[in-house]
């Protein structure tokens, strides 16, 4: 029997377990609970070697080009979101797990040999080496171990791992491999919470016994806005180096003293020091946008609004308006946003009439960026949400192939996907490319010569001024 045929056979014993259960637990209602709650324990004792499996899988699919064919891209990563279904964090989450298990470590490279100092015998040079082959072997064996072990845990926990030991120093002591293996044989019997807790109090003093990392610091550093919740706002999570930390709290002091940043600074001030430092930021926010020297000009730096003249007719404490970064803005949020220079706000007729520069230019100007935007929201890509701000305007033919630049063969969409178009349009890497549908107008991607156009269908896209005003049209009787 073949690997595929092998593997098509369990998959299909799997299937039919949980189609069993699913159909004696439809009415749980009529199952005792003493008659299936052994079988269940061991189900779940059983599943959890099932995140084992999905890192393993997803380890597999980043290591081969044939998952990203499958996507048409060149990314393992594009295969789980496109073909399994999952969602970035998902996805993410299982490539770390799978690297963390089954990449094998790679030798440092040999230390830089300091001035005039003495390269040693050849007896030395040759027990340093032995000890670096020991290492890694070591590392390897602890590798291994830690995949057997991992059979046992479930995905809860292999994250808890995986998102700790991010936290490791390159020259931590002991290393990830190590105290990878010495945390899964702590949680055969440890909870999740106090899993967490042991393994930060073991990263920090393995970075502590390392050697000193003066760029640990700066290697961590991240800033995280989430997505939009009920009310409009995100959160905001992050980690600065020193130095940021403090030109952060030094430009954010001058707005935490009472009446700072208001009309009436001698009145009352009610504001929380933390509201008076989301007001401070906002005040440095403002500086920065209006800015015309600020190197994110011509449409990346400016927040753009899009309304239909419908939205005008219509408009109520109940409208809202999609803007380029993903946000949606009422009517508070526009009047706080103010007049900012480089702000924009597109009315779309019926027509919507565009612009265009043709062969005059090879880069998009602010107004196509503007329009574009209107049209779309976010890139053109199927199932992707990402804001137009963070988007490439792309040529639908190649500029390189004679593309003009004006709307008609322009289009916004992410950069990862942007890197995967094959610009050729002959399939060469397994990659597919953005087209036009002849039809609609609507800009789709073809996974390869000949396929069919899929476009995007998220209800982020659908908040765009353009494919309202194509809902309209479609709903509208006889066509008007």
């Amino acid at each position: 029997m073949s690997t595929q045929q092998h593997t098509a056979a369990l998959v299909a014993q799997i299937e039919a377990g949980i189609t069993g259960l699913s159909e004696l637990m439809s009415d749980p209602g009529s199952v005792a609970f003493e008659e299936v709650a052994d079988s269940f324990e061991e189900l779940e004792r059983v599943l959890n070697a099932k995140a084992l499996i999905d890192a393993a899988f997803a380890w597999l699919a980043d290591t081969s080009p044939a998952a990203g064919r499958r996507a048409g891209s060149s990314r393992g990563l594009d295969y789980l979101l496109q073909n399994l279904g999952l969602s970035k964090r998902e996805a993410a989450a299982r490539l770390r797990t799978g690297h963390n298990l089954f990449t094998r470590p790679d030798p440092p490279p040999p230390p830089e040999p300091e001035p005039d100092a003495p390269e040693g015998t050849e007896e030395e040079r040759s027990a340093r080496e032995q000890a670096e082959r020991e290492r890694l072997e070591r590392e390897r064996r602890e590798q291994e171990e830690a995949s057997r072990r991992a059979e046992e845990q479930s995905a809860e926990m292999l994250r808890i791992i995986d998102r700790e030991l991010e936290h490791l120093n390159e020259h931590a002591d002991p290393g990830c491999a190590e105290l990878y293996s010495l945390a899964l044989a702590q949680a055969e019997h440890r909870r999740p919470e106090d899993l967490r807790a042991w393994l930060r109090d073991r990263v920090t003093r393995a970075n502590e016994a390392g050697i000193p990392d003066l760029l640990a610091a700066y290697r961590k550093r991240y800033l995280r806005v989430g997505e939009p919740d009920k009310d409009g706002g995100r959160r905001i999570d992050g980690y600065l180096p020193a130095a940021d930390a403090a030109k952060l709290i030094a430009a954010l002091a001058p707005g935490l003293r009472a009446g700072a940043n208001l009309a009436d600074p001698t009145g009352e001030d009610e504001r929380k020091l933390s509201q008076r430092a989301v007001d401070q930021l906002s005040v440095l926010l403002d500086r920065h946008l209006a800015n015309q020297s600020a190197a994110s000009r011509y449409g990346v730096g400016s927040v753009i609004f899009s309304v239909t003249a419908e939205d005008v007719a219509e408009l109520s404490v109940h409208s809202g308006f999609r803007t380029n970064t993903g946000d949606e803005l009422n009517l508070v949020d526009i009047l706080r946003l103010g007049t900012a220079q480089h702000d924009v706000v597109v009315l779309h007729d019926t027509d919507g009439q565009p612009l265009a520069l043709g062969r005059g230019h090879r880069h998009a100007s602010f107004f196509q960026r503007v329009a574009l935007f209107a049209a779309q929201g976010v890139c053109a890509c199927p199932d992707c949400t990402t804001a137009a701000i963070h988007g490439d305007v792309h040529h639908l033919r190649a500029w390189e192939h004679g593309g003009a630049t004006d709307l008609a063969n322009l289009t916004l969409v992410c950069r990862p996907h942007h890197a995967d178009n094959d610009d050729s349009r002959t399939g060469a890497g397994g990659k597919g490319h953005l087209d036009r549908c002849p039809t609609t107008g609507r800009v789709g991607r073809r996974a390869g010569p000949g396929q069919p156009l899929k476009f995007n269908t998220t209800h982020a896209q659908d908040r765009s001024a353009g494919a309202r005003i194509r809902g309209r049209r479609v709903r509208a009787p006889d066509g008007g």
